[in-house]
């Protein structure tokens, strides 16, 4: 049977990417600078294992795993294995867990599985993980999950912007709206004033004063694109399928600041799991990721042709396809 294409919205990290493993439970990490192109722009960031995204991490529940992590930038860095339940020496938050990872460094993590699900992992140093330090991770187990499916695909959404997290900051500090690119205007009050009456105008202007707000504000900056898996809206992330199969898609948010809308025209979605944990399954049409979190969902695409999975951030200034 030909196989077809669900077209997604972006990244490199398509599941089964190597993640280094040595053996069974051994992993070996390299942080370095890589290069990050995203259709629209290109620009230098850090991932792992030589890629933004890095690698997809599988572990089995049960198992101890032993992490080793080397540090090939010029600054120190680390890596946090979110939503993962684990000695807080291991959780790798500098300042808290440990000191870090000094430049050239490397650092052994040692820690049991106790949890299954879908969870992923980031550098916790300094802007690092909005500069593409991020990577997924999916964990088997032991008991039988109560659905089945053919396949499956990490879906790992990104917020990249061509600056940096350093520079990105250092220009919200000056002046909040920076990167607010549709900011109100006199014309714009004027044509409220006509629409609704001046004193109602008046009144929500006031209203948007008084809370140091404007109506385009969801967002904190704009004039990022969106990917999925690495990949922005024209390089077309692609994952196969056969009509007919369930597919089960690991829909991962490590966005910087972007909450998505996910929905796959022509195609309902039982999202099973939300952030590791089985949920008594619900069938939707769309459903809103927010930062950090992971929903799994199973679809059946019937028909041959391919399909779009459609991430809309929430400001409706950007998507990834």
């Amino acid at each position: 049977m030909r196989n077809f294409a669900i077209a997604l919205a972006a990244a490199t990290l398509v599941l089964g990417a190597g993640a280094g493993a040595v053996s069974a439970g051994e992993y070996e990490i390299t942080v370095d600078r890589v290069g990050i192109d995203t259709g629209d722009f290109t620009r230098t960031g850090v991932g792992f294992n030589g890629a933004s995204p890095g690698p997809v991490l599988r572990f089995r529940e049960g198992e101890d795993v032993t992490i080793r992590v080397t540090n090939n930038l010029t600054e120190s860095t680390s890596i946090h294995w979110h939503g993962l339940i684990l000695p807080y020496q291991q959780d790798g938050v500098p300042g808290i867990s440990y000191p870090g990872i000094p430049a050239g460094e490397t650092f052994t993590y040692r820690f049991p599985i106790v949890q299954s699900g879908t969870y992923w992992f980031h550098s916790h140093t300094g802007f690092q993980e909005p500069d593409g330090a991020y990577g997924a991770i999916v964990i088997e187990p032991k008991e039988p999950e109560p659905y089945a499916w053919d396949r499956e695909y990490v879906v790992q959404l990104a917020d990249a912007h061509p600056h940096s997290g350093n520079r990105i900051m250092r220009n919200l500090k000056m002046m909040p709206d920076y990167y607010n690119r549709k900011q109100r205007t006199l014309f714009d009050f004027l044509g409220d004033a006509e629409d609704k009456g001046f004193g109602a105008a008046l009144s929500d202007r006031k209203a948007w004063g008084d809370m140091r707000m404007m109506p385009t504000d969801i967002e904190d900056l704009q004039g990022f694109t969106p990917l999925i898996n690495g990949k922005g809206p024209a390089q077309n992330w692609t994952g196969l399928f056969s009509p007919g199969e369930r597919v089960r898609l690991r829909f991962i948010n490590s966005s910087a600041m972007t909450y998505f809308d996910i929905r796959i025209p022509g195609l309902e979605m039982t999202v099973v799991q939300a952030d590791g944990n089985e949920v008594q399954p619900v069938v939707v049409d769309e459903f809103r990721i927010a930062v950090a979190e992971t929903f799994d969902v199973i679809v059946e695409p019937k028909d041959d042709r391919a399909y779009t999975i459609f991430a809309e951030s929430m400001g409706r200034t950007a998507y990834g396809r």
